[in-house]
């Protein structure tokens, strides 16, 4: 992409008349220049060049590098110079995270506590604590040094010095050892638990301890232990521990101890609601024939995240539209997609026949832009809400955003071609931005080209009406050329880019993935064979084109496998197709809805509803007809897809 050229629509770049030269130009090569010579070891040459460009906006990168590699023998007034001159930068924060380890490291404490800004590596917060230590600074030392020990881990052997200080204070006493254990077995890290309970004194505690660790590593036999036969709030913990460790392994054994015990002990209500709830999602996630009941008998006070996901998730896929339809008869406790409850909770009184609640529930939901409230619309017959509103920034808030340092180095990374430097420095930015200015932020670089950070600016915001910068038609020409080659609708492409890479099209996921596709190397060079394709390297595969020529090959290869659902092939394209086959029904037929939030992989289900939602936009935005979202998704069948159960 020619940034520059796109940049010159921009408020931070007046567009220059014809053969006008960017006055940034020179610096730019300047700069890289300088730079260049810098890295390779030529600094006599690189501080020749940098002469003239102390304004320039990346200075600070020249100083930074010049300044890092030799961190070692830096001397502390420039690095202090650096710190003061552009603090609260990224580079500044980095250059004094590399410093604090060479302070550190040298053991120069007085200098540490000087540099030193909250971080959060434990290696750098331990030192600090080990500083004032050695200089004397103790006022809140044994709180500071306290909440890092006060954890569920080993920490690194740079806090041993502050932990040994609390020790000498006589800080750690046996009450706060054995909260660590249970942070320890909490975070199943027994080794480090052995170790804690071996310097407990409280003989209560020491046996208390010992039935735990037992317990851990052989919950059955742990219930035996004679230390659990007093009935005390640590031994009732140490049992639900247990029957915790029973039902991952073994959900009627869980039920079966928990029967036992129940009375054995006087558990309080809260006690009795998390056994409930433990055993619950045990019995959800083995998929235990019993697991409805089980879920059910959860009581309101212990439902948290975890339980609301298996109780919405298993009935639904159980068709237990009684029990789906009291759980979903409030709004939920936890993070549960507020949309997606309401929509089975209408759907659940549609299938038991209270047809008029369930209407008055999907009108609702029809007003929102929203999978759940497409869906909804469907219901009813009803048009689509799109509620479209841009976000017009004035002059004065885009001038300030353009403004920013963060933003201008940003965006001069970028006209040097440094994409990976430029997010970093976009990213840092952002990090310190109130909603509104994220808002303008992603107006700016969505006229920018920067398609990808638009959209993520307004994740981030939580503002999703604006529907241009959303869903930007990069590359229409590119897009419509091969949604006709291979007889796709575009905005079904369009959807699949915008659910694999939000237009960045250099993108590359942990699992090898490239491009504005997201295409596999692998399946890259499987596809063009079965094209007649030239096989393209991976780094041809970040170059738009080819990827897209690619990608909607592949693309249409798994619509003709499910025989154009765009729910399975969506699936398919995210999880595989030989996945995909596996999550056919044994029998019977499974409506779209259902087969979709029934999907087992998480991600594979968010992203076949996005897909869906993003493809349905696509149209409004390219000024097509607007397809039903019903009609998009197919029910399932043993065979494969179905039109309708």
């Amino acid at each position: 992409m020619n940034f520059t050229k796109v940049l010159c629509f921009t408020l931070l770049l007046p567009c220059l008349s014809a053969g006008a030269e960017d006055p940034n130009a020179t610096h730019r090569k300047q700069f890289a220049e300088a730079y260049a010579a810098l890295t390779s070891g030529q600094r006599t040459k690189a501080a020749q060049l940098i002469r003239g460009l102390e304004n320039y906006p990346l200075y600070s990168y020249y100083r930074y590098y010049d300044l890092q590699r030799n961190l070692h023998r830096a001397a502390e007034d420039d690095v202090r110079e650096f710190l003061t001159a552009y603090d609260g930068s990224l580079l500044a924060s980095r250059l004094r995270r590399d410093w604090l380890k060479q302070l550190g490291k040298g053991r120069r404490w007085r200098a540490y506590l000087e540099a030193y800004r909250p971080q959060t590596d434990p290696v750098l917060q331990c030192w600090q604590i080990t500083a004032r230590i050695e200089t004397g600074a103790l006022e809140g030392v044994i709180t500071d040094a306290t909440r890092l020990w006060l954890v569920g881990k080993s920490q690194p052997e740079q806090c041993d010095r502050a932990f040994a200080f609390l020790a000498s204070e006589g800080a750690i006493s046996d009450e706060l050892r054995y909260a660590r254990i249970r942070l320890a077995l909490a975070n199943n890290q027994a080794r480090l638990a052995n170790y804690l309970a071996r310097s407990l004194g409280d003989p209560r505690l020491v046996a208390t301890a010992a039935a735990w660790l037992e317990a851990h590593a052989n919950p059955e036999a742990g219930l035996a232990h004679p230390a659990l036969a007093d009935d005390t709030p640590l031994t009732r913990e140490v049992v639900i521990h247990a029957i915790s460790r029973i039902a991952r392994m073994n959900v009627d054994r869980a039920v079966s101890a928990w029967d036992r015990l129940a009375d054995k002990y006087a558990f309080s209500v809260a006690e009795r609601g998390k056994v409930r709830a433990i055993i619950g999602v045990a019995a959800a996630r083995a998929e235990h024939p019993d697991q409805i009941a089980l879920l059910a008998a959860v009581p309101r006070d212990a439902v948290d995240d975890t339980v609301e996901k298996y109780r919405i998730r298993e009935g639904i896929r159980l068709r237990a539209w009684t029990e789906l339809a009291q759980w979903t008869l409030t709004d939920p406790v936890g993070g549960t997609n507020l949309l997606r409850w309401r929509y089975w909770h209408a759907r659940a009184l549609q299938e038991l026949g209270k047809v008029d609640a369930a209407n008055a529930r999907f009108e609702d939901l029809a007003q929102q832009r929203d999978y759940y409230g497409f869906m909804s619309a469907d219901q009813l017959g009803v048009e689509y809400r799109m509620n479209h509103h841009p976000i017009a920034p004035s002059a004065a808030e885009t001038t300030a955003i353009t403004a920013r340092p963060g933003i201008v180095r940003a965006r001069e990374l970028f006209l040097i071609d440094r994409p990976f430097k430029a997010r970093l420095e976009w990213a840092f930015e952002v990090d310190h931005m109130s909603r509104r200015d994220l808002e303008v932020a992603a107006h700016v670089v969505n006229q920018w080209g920067w398609y990808d950070r638009a959209i993520l600016a307004l994740g981030k915001a939580t503002s999703y009406d604006d529907l241009e910068v959303r869903f930007p038609l990069e590359h229409e020409g590119l897009v419509r050329s091969y949604a006709a080659k291979r007889h796709v609708a575009p905005a079904v492409l369009y959807a699949i880019i915008r659910t694999e890479s939000a237009f960045m099209h250099d993108a590359r996921s942990p699992a090898g993935a490239l491009g504005l596709m997201q295409v596999m190397p692998a399946t890259g060079r499987e596809t063009a064979r079965r094209i007649g394709a030239a096989l393209p390297s991976a780094r041809a595969l970040l170059d738009p084109k080819k990827n897209v020529m690619i990608g909607s090959a592949y693309l249409k290869q798994v619509l003709d496998r499910f025989d154009g659902s765009f729910s399975m092939a969506a699936a398919a394209y995210n999880a595989g197709p030989h996945r995909v086959r596996s999550w056919r029904p044994d029998s019977g037929c499974v409506p779209a809805d259902i087969w979709v939030d029934t999907i087992p992989f998480t991600e594979t289900r968010r992203y076949v509803r996005r897909a869906s939602f993003y493809a349905t936009v696509y149209q409004w935005r390219l000024n097509e007809p607007v397809e039903r979202i019903s009609s998009r998704l197919t029910a399932v069948d043993a065979q494969g897809m179905t039109q309708q159960c």
